[in-house]
């Protein structure tokens, strides 16, 4: 009688076994850059300035707008 390769888990894919990443720290923590308050931004909706500041989200008065509008973090930028 033949035997059946692996038992019942024949189906499976075999698994991988990675070791450890690297280390990869150099000592110094990145620092990222955050608006203040009264900084000129841009964001998707034209470019502003911040007038408010909770948590990751920013109140930004428009230019040329009549708006404010919260933006997070990630989609804000310097202006160009």
């Amino acid at each position: 009688m033949a035997k059946p390769r692996d038992g019942f888990t024949s189906f499976r894919k075999p698994v991988r076994h990675v070791g450890a990443m690297p280390h990869t720290f150099s000592g110094k923590p990145v620092e990222r850059w955050r608006p203040k308050l009264n900084d000129r931004v841009q964001t998707p909706n034209g470019v502003g300035v911040v007038i408010e500041i909770s948590g990751d989200m920013f109140l930004v008065d428009l230019d040329n707008q009549v708006a404010t509008v919260w933006e997070r973090l990630t989609s804000i930028k310097l202006p160009s």
